[in-house]
């Protein structure tokens, strides 16, 4: 087995680590963090996904007649 010289992270542990990381970007503030959150969407609508317009669009596909 080679040793790459970087360290094997649980997967776990990675997460706990990253949302350690996000949580201090907003001073564990859960209302800040998703103010800070809306921001990024109305920067960004262009990125951003949502359940209606998802809904929508599938609803759209059921009911189209099927092809000939």
């Amino acid at each position: 087995m080679m040793k790459t010289g970087m360290k094997q992270e649980n997967p776990i542990e990675e997460i706990w680590r990253i949302r350690e990381e996000i949580a201090k970007e907003d001073d564990f503030d859960l209302q800040a963090h998703f103010q800070r959150l809306r921001q990024l969407e109305q920067s960004h609508p262009e990125r951003m996904g949502s359940p209606r317009s998802a809904r929508q669009s599938s609803a759209r596909r059921v009911s189209e007649d099927p092809p000939p």
